[in-house]
């Protein structure tokens, strides 16, 4: 009896200290659980912004008079440098913004390069093209967003080289359903052929992060560049 108590103080101390490590394991999970949906909310908050802005700034593009476009250019000009104005705030302490990535508290916001991709398109393409572009950037980007976190991707200013396939198709099926979406309802002659370049363009810049001296372009910025300059290629080559 002796021996045998020792023996049995040792077995229960040691399915004790088990079942106090299961149990720290148990709410580690949980934790790590409540963060991932918590982080996967935020992405969709994020992106429903995302996709309501690029949908009201695409409106207001297509909206716009040609007569009034030049004063329209400017107005937007005038918008992003008052957002740069903001960042400059925020990052002397004197601002806050709800909804930035990690990233992004030390770094100019996806926002500010949203619009600031948007104004390009402006600039550069034909109206319909340029509200294509708007259109596949605000939609596809967003319905990207959303797959990539939830499959449990995290975002970082050092993303992987290319992303997963399954966030590409649905980068490219959502863009092109935009595309098709808005060059039907200006009865546009080639709605599908030219949507197809675009929502190409758009997954290419979406699912490839291009860097330029070790520095990464914002996906807002190449997104609709990428689908833009195809589209207005096609154009150009073949109509």
């Amino acid at each position: 009896m002796r021996t045998g108590t020792p023996c049995m103080f040792k077995f229960c101390a040691l399915s004790l200290r088990r079942e106090h490590e299961n149990e720290k394991s148990g709410v580690a999970v949980k934790v790590a659980g409540w963060a991932m949906r918590e982080e996967f909310r935020r992405e969709v908050a994020r992106k429903t912004v995302h996709f309501f802005g690029g949908l009201a700034v695409a409106i207001i593009c297509f909206l716009i008079p040609d007569w009034l476009y030049i004063p329209f250019s400017a107005c937007f000009a005038v918008f992003i440098a008052f957002l740069f104005y903001l960042e400059c705030l925020r990052f002397h302490g004197c601002l806050s913004l709800p909804m930035l990535r990690s990233d992004e508290h030390k770094n100019i916001g996806g926002h500010v390069f949203f619009f600031l991709g948007a104004f390009i398109c402006v600039l550069m393409f034909p109206k319909s093209i340029a509200v294509a572009s708007i259109l596949m950037l605000s939609a596809g980007d967003a319905a990207s967003g959303v797959a990539f976190a939830a499959i449990n991707e995290q975002k970082s200013n050092n993303p992987p080289h290319k992303k997963p396939f399954p966030v590409m198709f649905v980068m490219f099926i959502v863009s092109f359903t935009a595309g098709c979406i808005f060059f039907r309802l200006i009865h546009h002659l080639f709605p599908v052929i030219f949507a197809l370049s675009g929502a190409i363009g758009a997954t290419i810049a979406d699912g490839f992060p291009i860097r330029i001296f070790n520095y990464r372009i914002n996906d807002n910025i190449t997104i609709p560049l990428f689908a833009g300059s195809l589209m207005l290629l096609l154009r150009f080559a073949f109509f």
